[in-house]
């Protein structure tokens, strides 16, 4: 798990350096990330909101073939793959882009968070390992996070990084270590091991706000909200409850990446919503099937009069 951490935290971490580079505050680097990210995944968003759609159309027909082969499930399985095919729907499109793409950023964000020193700053793996077991042999920091235990004690630290580090990677952390206050908390601390007067609890609170609103406002524009009965409509909300207890574990700069990209997911979701929503996907979808039988019709009708005429 470590090494995907790595691996895509590598990745990260250089998008990462370049918007921090530009603007020199972490929460707004982070904000651009995202923001990069959403514009990047929007073609595939709305690919999967058409196909979402698509699905909606077949439900009943769908239904149909349920109750007809209730008692055969191999041949309903059959039976519903070439009605699928046929309408040109895949029910598996998009589960890369929509479930397992988002978890991969997530981890390269943490990865780029949580080692700075070797992800973001890209300072050479044994260097930042001998680093961080001098520092932990010492009792200047210990378990977990230690490379951004590094980088916000980096004052106290600096007599002994200058030491190790070559002056391009000293200046480069002490960029770093300066520019993670965001409306005055420090996103370098942890909200489980932090003071209240920290402030870094409004962290989670802001994750379960925007996670909430998000699931809230996509759910009101596909008309899901009374789909669900029983416990099955807040499951999504128990989720949002799990994500905002990770939040609170792991560092506040993990959260605000968290808490900007479901703000700007809910604002894209807006937009979807007024152009691409399933109502509208599958009232034009008809529209041109009904346009498409009313010109076969009308071509039947012409090649019969024309028959008629000779």
């Amino acid at each position: 798990m470590g090494f995907i951490f790595d691996f895509f935290g590598n990745i990260s971490g250089y998008l990462l350096w370049f918007f921090f580079d530009a603007v020199s505050n972490y929460a707004v680097a982070i904000t651009l990330f995202a923001l990069v990210i959403n514009l990047v995944m929007l073609p595939f968003t709305i690919k999967r909101q058409k196909n979402m759609a698509l699905t909606s159309r077949l439900s009943a027909k769908d239904a149909e073939l349920r109750k007809k082969y209730e008692k055969n499930p191999r041949k309903y399985n059959e039976e519903r793959a070439l009605l699928y095919e046929k309408e040109g729907v895949d029910p598996m499109a998009g589960c890369f882009t929509t479930m397992i793409l988002p978890l991969l950023i997530w981890g390269g964000v943490f990865g780029a968070i949580a080692r700075p020193l070797h992800n973001t700053l890209h300072i050479p793996q044994d260097k930042v390992t001998s680093i961080v077991s001098t520092l932990k042999e010492e009792g200047k920091i210990k378990p977990p996070y230690e490379e951004l235990q590094i980088v916000r004690h980096f004052e106290n630290l600096k007599g002994f990084l200058g030491e190790k580090l070559s002056k391009e990677e000293f200046a480069d952390v002490e960029e770093y270590s300066t520019g993670f206050n965001f409306c005055g908390i420090n996103l370098l601390g942890n909200p489980s091991g932090s003071d209240f007067k920290e402030m870094l609890w409004i962290i989670p609170l802001l994750c379960f706000a925007s996670s909430a609103a998000g699931i809230f406002i996509s759910q009101k524009i596909n008309g899901m909200e009374n789909q669900a009965q029983g416990c099955a409509k807040f499951m999504p909300y128990g989720a949002v409850l799990f994500t905002t207890y990770v939040t609170y574990t792991m560092p506040a700069a993990v959260g605000f990446y968290w808490f900007v990209n479901g703000v700007i997911g809910s604002v894209i979701n807006v937009i979807i919503g007024k152009y691409w929503n399933i109502h509208t996907i599958n009232a034009k979808s008809e529209a041109a099937r009904i346009s498409m039988l009313e010109a076969k019709e009308a071509k039947v009708i012409s090649v019969k009069e024309e028959k008629i005429n000779v």
